[in-house]
């Protein structure tokens, strides 16, 4: 059975790459414990997230919440350029203030289930030039600070663009997508932690299961078992990096007994949720990942 791998570690509170490159391996599916931006300049880049796939065009901004399982389907003879934000949790709430909610653009984004954000015009943008004054030299006179302040604007840019509806200068790009499996997909996600069967899922969106099965993988590359393992399986780390005993993570995540949700999480992390917890005490990017 296939692992849908967590890529990436974060240890600071956001942390910028700007790539131009032409990458050679395909990205398998996975999703990160983090939130992503991904602002996308040039290249020729098909971006699926949660069933949905986006072909990006310059200006676009994807956007990734923690957990969601993604991948982009690269042309390796178009140079790809693009400035990734990998923001942790704890950044973005710290931003938090009266009338002003951080997370709203990537709330916003799963509630329409529309990840990618098309600016236009967006190089003249004042999200535009926040994100690439980030790129502060490092060593100047406090230039962590002005990199944080750069950041904290750009983030309030971004989501003030997607309070404002019906913006002329920004909107939704059409996805491409199967409607059953995108209405399959939201059932899962709003029953998560509950028991699913092939059969009852079947039933309830009037399809064969294995018609189903067949095209729940071709459409998003995944089973639906698999899928829902990953899902609980991320649930329940949050739930560990915020203290809560292995055993109580696992029953509020939807596993039966702990034996199943130590067999689970092993096969999706490698490791125990014990260590896991420990793990995560001390956190470093990984080497030699390029993000995508």
């Amino acid at each position: 059975m296939e692992n849908y791998e967590k890529m990436g570690y974060l240890q600071e509170p956001f942390r910028l790459f700007s790539l131009k490159d032409t990458p050679k391996k395909e990205l398998s599916l996975h999703y990160h414990d983090f939130y992503k931006i991904i602002v996308f300049y040039g290249g020729s880049v098909t971006y699926m997230i949660e069933g949905k796939s986006y072909v990006l065009e310059p200006g676009d901004i994807v956007l990734v919440s923690r957990s969601h399982i993604h991948r982009p389907t690269i042309d390796p003879d178009v140079p790809y350029e693009r400035r990734i934000l990998y923001i942790s949790e704890e950044c973005l709430e710290g931003c938090r203030c009266e009338g002003y909610d951080p997370f709203f653009c990537f709330r916003q984004a799963a509630q329409k289930q529309s990840y990618v954000l098309r600016l236009r015009g967006f190089e003249g943008s004042k999200a535009a030039a926040s994100i690439a004054a980030m790129e502060t030299e490092a060593g100047g006179y406090g230039w962590q600070k002005e990199r944080a302040l750069h950041f904290q604007f750009f983030l309030l840019e971004l989501n003030r663009i997607c309070a404002e509806e019906g913006r002329e200068t920004a909107g939704y790009p059409k996805a491409i997508f199967n409607q059953k499996v995108i209405d399959i997909l939201a059932y899962l996600n709003a029953h998560l932690f509950e028991e699913v069967s092939i059969d009852d899922l079947a039933g309830a969106f009037y399809i064969s299961k294995y018609h189903m099965m067949r095209l729940f993988k071709a459409e998003t590359g995944y089973t639906i078992h698999r899928y829902l393992t990953e899902k609980r399986i991320a649930a329940a780390k949050e739930k560990l990096q915020k203290g809560a005993p292995a055993v109580k993570a696992g029953e509020e995540c939807g596993f039966q007994d702990y034996s199943t949700f130590l067999r689970a999480f092993e096969s999706c992390v490698h490791m125990t949720p014990t260590a896991f917890a420990e793990s995560r005490k001390g956190r470093s990017l990984r080497e030699g990942h390029s993000p995508l």
